[in-house]
């Protein structure tokens, strides 16, 4: 192959790259942020983590969500605070979160 063809062949490669990551970066989700207090089963405030997972949903707005989980650790007096893609209205309808609370 000559050095040319090469060239172009690395050239194309990086376009599709760029344009994949700029695809990517325009078609995130909305996300909206739940809020709350955790508490321990004595009332006082938790410490740990939780893990959520889903399933794959498109919303109401018609973004699709792939299937996925994240944790997030619960800060000082047990605040919880995460961003997900809102699932009122959701296809397929009922599609929901699964939230593993593993605390200290």
């Amino acid at each position: 192959m000559s050095g040319i063809k090469r060239g172009l062949m690395l050239l194309a490669a990086l376009v599709a790259m760029i344009a994949g990551c700029v695809s990517m970066a325009v078609a995130q989700v909305a996300t909206t942020t739940v809020q709350d207090t955790v508490y321990s089963a004595n009332g006082t405030p938790a410490a740990g983590t939780v893990l959520v997972s889903w399933n794959s949903f498109t919303t109401m707005g018609g973004q699709t969500v792939p299937a996925g989980n994240t944790s997030v650790t619960l800060g000082a007096g047990g605040q919880l605070t995460i961003a997900l893609a809102p699932n009122a209205g959701a296809t397929p309808m009922g599609s929901y979160y699964t939230a593993v609370f593993h605390l200290n």
